[in-house]
This record gives C-alpha cells, structure tokens and sequence, in this order.
C-alpha cells in the first residue's frame, strides 16, 4: 500500500526552492521551507475530491458528507465546499422527531422542506435521515398518549336526620340525661314549625341534656359520620356560657370545646345548622374513639352544659362521609396483662405495662433470650369489605430494648406463612435504642410485580382477595427484643383505574408513527428519494428519549408499517436502507449477521422490502500493530458479508481516531505526522475495500462524518476548522480512485 510521506515531499520542494536562488543577488530567502508549508503546498495540489471518484454508468455511487440543514441554507464556505466536492449531502441527524416537536405536540418540518426547495436545480443529492428509531423519540410525550383514565375515588356522602320533630305532637317528651324537662312545641318565631324546649324558665336544664335513641340506616355505622349538625335557639342568654357545649353517646361524654355563645349562639335568635366535628380535636369537636365506630344502635344526647340552661334544639341530624382511607389496628389495649401471643419460630410475646406508661404493650422476646428470626402472629379480620389488595402498607411502633434487632436483615412481614423482607431493619426506619420509635416503621405494600426493598414488600396476587389474614411482624434479626405497639395495617380505595387496550395503543402508535413519516417524506418531497427506514434497530440504549415501537406494534410488524407508510406516502419510488453504527470495537461480523437476519424477518411476508444497508462505520487506527491488522480483518468480513446480501450498501458517517498502543484516543492536536499518514493510509484502505469487495450496481455510496476538524476532538477529517487540507484529504483521495 502506498506511505504517504510528506518528509519527503518536503525536502523535494526544498531542494527546488535552493536551486532558484543565484550568486548575482544578496538573497534574504529561507533556505528551507517549514515541513507544514511543504505539507500545505503538497496537498493544495490535489484536485477536488469527487474528481478522484471511478464509476461505471451502473453503479448509483454517491460521495457525501454530513452537514446539517441549517449550515447548508446559509450558503458559506461549507456549502461551497459540498458543491465543489461532494455529489451530496446527509442531513439526517439534523432533523428529528425530538429537536422538530413543537409545543402543541405537532412536528415542524420546515426545515426539512426548505433545504429539499434549496438543492433542486443543483447537481446536489440530498439523503434524508430516519424514519422510524427507538431511539431520539419524544417519549415522554407518547407516555402521556397511553396513560389510562383514572376516576378518583368520590366518597359516598349523605344525611342521617335523627330528629326534626315535625312527625310528634305537640307536648311529646323526651328523656333528659338528669333533671327539668325536653318538650315538643312550636317554634317561637313561628317559622319552622316543631322544634324541642328544653327547660323551662322555672325549671332550667342544671347539666341535664335531651336523648335520643337512635338507629342508623342498614348498612351505615357510626364510624361513617363525620359531623353532627343542630339548630340551636339559646332563650335569654340561659346556658349560653356554663361549662360549654357537650355530646354524649351511651353515656360517654365529650367536651366539644366551646360554651353555646362561641359555638354562634345569640339570646331569642336561632342559630342554624351548627357543627360539630366527630372526627376533629378541633373545636367544635372531638374524636369518637375506635371502639364506638362499630355501633349503628345507640343513645344520644347533646346541649350546653351550664346549671341553668333553657333552650330550643331542632334538625339534629348527622352526615356521614365513607373513607376513601383507613386502618385495621392491632394495639392490645383490650388485652389482658399476661395475654401471650404464638410466634412463627419459639420464644414469647407477651402482653405488658408499657414501661413508659402509654398503656398495654407487646414484650417480644426476654434478655436472656432474645428472638431468632421469630415473630409474633396474629388473627385479623380485615375492614368490612375490603380484601388484602386494598391494603397499602403496615405501621407499628417499636421500642428496641438495648437496641437488640435494629439492624438483622431487615424488617419482615409474614402473611399466611409466606415471609417478606422489606430490605431494612429498624435502625433504618429512625428507631433507636431504649426509646419508642413512634411513627417510624411504615412499610409499604406494592403490587406483584413492582420492586421492592427499601422499605417495600409486593403482595402478591394470589392473596390480593383475602379478608381474613395470619400476620406476623417482626425484625429479621438473631437477637430481636423488643416492645411493640400499634400495628396498623393502612388500607386505600383506589381510584378508578381503566387501561388503553393493546389494540387501542397499537391505533394510537401507528398514527404517531404515520405522523412522523408521513410528514418528514412529504417534506422531503421529489429531492429526498433516499431514507433510512429503520435506524439502529440493534442499539439496546435505554434513555429518556427512548421509545420500543415494537412493543405496541409488534416486533417486526413495527418495520413492516414504517416501510409501507413511507411507500404510501412518497409520490416517487424511495430507495429504504435499514441503518446502523459499527464502531470499531464491536464485533461487526457478529452484528453484521444479527442485522441482516433482522431485515429478513420483516422482509418474511413477500411484501415488505428492505433496498439496503446504510452502515455507519467508526473506525479507529491502533498503533497496536496486532490490534490493527485484527481491525482491517474486521472490516473486510463485514464488507464481505453486506455483499452477499445482494442489497444496496452504503458506509455513512465514516470517521477515523487513532488510539495508543494502550487503546486510549489521541487528541488531533496531538498526532504526529505518521500516525496522521497511517491514519489516512487506514481510511483508504477501508475506502478501497469497500469498493473491491461490493459489486459496482450495489455500490450506493460513502459519506464521511464531518469535513472539519478540531484541536480539541479526536475525529481526523480532511479539513481543519478554517477549512484547510489536512494528510486525510490524501487518504480519501487515495480511496475514492
């Protein structure tokens, strides 16, 4: 293979520029010219490159280069450079589905349009780029296409009316918690018809409150309420302070934490449609403890608490809210000192005094003995319908006796005798030795499938339908004691989820598909009649811009429906190649055989048709001379492999790095000029075979990635930044002879 050696060249033209001066002048000249004026000079010689190009009158060989759109429309030295040398132009990476999306979601195309107007009437063959990829999509925006419909969870409101006293009789008594009187009369202001008297002017209401029996409707408890409403007329201004306003529910009483004036009372004027919370510590309210929620029979009394009270009570109703939340709790108050409950490996849990005083706690294990890996079980009966799938984690509290179990392998969750790690230990969670851990231990439910750890175990379906439940919980530790306390399993009802159908996201898909394609071919017009079809089918790079069409159109019918869109759409006949980078460090016979078995996968069907290959080589020069010769191998089987194809190839994107003999890249400012030479020799080696081993008619072409280089970069080019020659001119010439 031809060295080139600009040494040499540079003594020649040297010796020549000696030999010009005379005796007869006091010559001022440099006897020697530098080596990179030589080398300038040298280069300057050659012819414009597409010059050098050999082809018959049946081979479609196009020499190229990339340059994006907008540096071609501005018609400067780039875009003079491409008409002298170059038969075309690719712009391909210059215009894609995510730098042409606009903010209401359309694609712009009018770059496309304004350089395929600006080379008709040119000798300038203009490649497009490509059509469908699963990668540089705008992914984020086709994830929205295909979330599903949720309707949010509305909770079930509505009114239970206890009493309006408009179906009694007048004189109609009601019982009183103590003394004076509760009797049905006439509004006062004649406006409202019934309402109740309490006390009377002589007989005033001394803490005594009017009750009343109630029955909820089927299917409603008491937990379902949330507030009490009541009309309220305070007469004069008797019991209009006193010890405040009260409810009492068989007996128990609660202070709701206001006196009848701050609660919106003023003497002889009604005040209407007061509240009172059951579910607030807020005033005016209180919080109706767990054990009462179940009732839907009980007896209820409600009014100021003042030893001398006389008013009017009418419309006193309550209003029910069913939860969209809750929890089942488990926090053996009820429990018997002594109580002891089984564990899943030995040892003892055993009800106790918290010694900190916060009522009844769970001892699990002793000092002498603490737990192996062993956990407390318990019976539990899930909320009146619900099942174990509604359910969205567990919390407890824990006091870790001399910090035994903080760190174990993790808290562990136990259902029906299947064990789940949430891969971290109390001491994760917050807890800390000898001290309550109040709200720290919250592990989460996920649904099967979903990944877990980190706090987060997955239920799984099988048990997603279950009411009923053996659960045990517990610190996955060899020495675990510790006291624990309220076990809350947290449920949700879900909202509304509905999922888009696979054929409904195969409809949306194609569309997005045909709205790309459709639109970039038809910007392209008469001037684009050359488009790679599918590109880089075999990366595997997974980013925020990547989109796997194939798994809503089908692994090969994804191809199929690019090529017929395409087709569809072009009013001339398109050339399609399928696309995809070679880098020099990839096994390219190995990739060579996975692409072409692909392209005869979707080309199965007898209609889809495939035109050729569009390889985008990244060579590299090695100064290993073992790596180098194994490189020029590599590129020989790949060339021999494309040609028995029988298709169209192409080399695109071709570029040139040189690496050390320890594989690292050398910056171009920092080449010598032999390894500059070799690199050249090596583009022109790969030029050469390429055009030996394809035959003429599939030859369609070689383009080179980029005309210009940099100091700074590693890519040798046959140009510098201010578009002079550099040695790389010398290789392309060599390969396109």
């Amino acid at each position: 293979m031809k060295y080139f050696n600009h040494k040499i060249i540079g003594i020649a033209m040297m010796c020549a520029t000696v030999m010009a001066c005379t005796d007869k002048y006091d010559c001022n000249l440099q006897v020697e010219k530098p080596e990179e004026v030589a080398n300038s000079e040298y280069l300057a010689s050659f012819d414009l490159l597409k010059s050098y190009i050999t082809r018959d009158a049946s081979s479609p060989f196009k020499f190229t280069a990339n340059l994006s759109s907008t540096d071609f429309l501005k018609k400067d030295i780039a875009y003079s450079t491409i008409l002298s040398n170059f038969d075309g132009i690719d712009i391909g990476g210059s215009i894609t589905p995510v730098n042409s999306l606009k903010e209401d979601g359309s694609f712009d195309f009018g770059g496309m349009q304004l350089v395929a107007d600006a080379v008709k009437g040119t000798d300038i063959t203009l490649y497009g780029g490509t059509l469908c990829s699963n990668q540089g999509q705008r992914t984020a925006y086709y994830n929205e296409l295909i979330q599903p419909i949720i309707i949010p969870f509305v909770p079930e409101k509505g009114k239970t009316v206890i009493c309006d006293f408009e179906n009694d009789e007048l004189g109609k008594v009601y019982g009183m918690t103590g003394g004076s009187q509760a009797v049905v009369e006439n509004d006062p202001d004649g406006k409202s018809g019934k309402a109740l008297h309490v006390g009377t002017d002589d007989n005033k209401a001394a803490y005594s409150h009017p009750k009343f029996n109630v029955k909820l409707p089927e299917g409603r408890k008491l937990g379902d309420y949330v507030n009490l409403t009541i009309d309220m007329r305070i007469v004069n201004e008797d019991g209009i302070y006193g010890a405040g306003m009260r409810v009492f529910i068989n007996g128990k009483e609660f202070n709701v934490g206001m006196n009848a004036k701050t609660f919106g009372c003023n003497p002889n004027t009604w005040n209407r449609g007061a509240v009172i919370s059951l579910n607030s510590a807020t005033a005016p309210g209180f919080i109706l403890p767990d054990e009462m929620k179940g009732l839907t029979e009980f007896e209820l009394a409600v009014g100021s608490a003042s030893g001398g009270a006389q008013y009017f009570l009418d419309n006193i109703v309550m209003n029910y809210e069913l939860p969209g939340t809750g929890v089942t709790k488990i926090d053996f108050e009820k429990d018997e000192l002594g109580t002891s409950y089984p564990m899943t490996n030995g040892n003892s849990s055993v009800v106790e005094n918290d010694p900190e005083g916060s009522g009844k706690v769970l001892h699990v294990g002793t000092a002498a003995t603490p737990c192996n890996r062993s956990y407390p079980k318990f019976t539990v009966k899930l909320q009146n319908g619900r099942t174990l799938g509604d359910y969205i984690g567990l919390s407890l509290d824990m006091y870790l006796i001399d910090g035994k179990g903080g760190w174990g392998d993790g808290m562990r969750v136990v259902i029906n005798g299947q064990e789940f790690n949430c891969g971290q230990g109390p001491f994760n969670f917050g807890c800390e030795a000898n001290k309550w851990g109040r709200d720290k231990i919250y592990i989460t439910f996920l649904k099967e499938g979903e990944e877990t750890g980190k706090g987060k175990i997955a239920i799984p379906n099988s048990m997603k339908d279950l009411t009923e439940i053996e659960l045990a919980v517990g610190s996955g530790s060899g020495e675990w004691h510790a006291y624990i306390d309220n076990i809350n399993l947290h449920w949700k009802t879900d909202d509304t989820i509905i999922e888009k159908t696979p054929e409904e996201k195969k409809n949306i898909f194609t569309e997005e598909m045909n709205k790309w394609i459709g639109g970039i071919v038809n910007a392209g017009g008469e001037s684009v009649k050359v488009w790679n079809i599918v590109g880089e089918p075999l990366d595997k790079t997974m980013d925020a811009n990547t989109f796997n069409w194939g798994e809503y159109l089908g692994e090969v019918e994804y191809a199929r429906t690019a090529v017929k869109q395409a087709r569809d759409t072009a009013k001339i006949d398109l050339n399609l190649f399928v696309s995809n980078t070679f880098n020099q460090s990839d096994e390219m016979g190995q990739k060579a055989d996975e692409l072409i078995a692909l392209v005869k996968s979707w080309e199965a069907d007898d209609v889809t048709r495939i035109d050729g290959y569009n390889i985008l080589l990244h060579a590299v020069y090695s100064k290993d001379a073992t790596s180098q010769k194994a490189n020029e191998e590599m590129i020989s089987g790949l060339f021999d492999k494309l040609a028995q194809t029988g298709k169209l190839i192409r080399v695109s994107d071709l570029s040139m790095m040189v690496e050390d003999t320890e594989g690292k890249f050398i910056q171009t400012s920092k080449l010598t000029a032999d390894e500059r030479s070799a690199a050249a020799n090596y583009i022109a080696f790969i030029m050469k075979e390429y055009r030996k081993t394809i035959a003429s008619d599939k030859q369609y072409g070689i383009s080179i990635s980029s005309m210009t280089e940099t100091s700074t970069g590693n890519k040798i080019c046959p140009w510098t930044s201010g578009y002079n020659r550099n040695g790389m001119y010398e290789g392309i010439v060599e390969g396109l002879k």
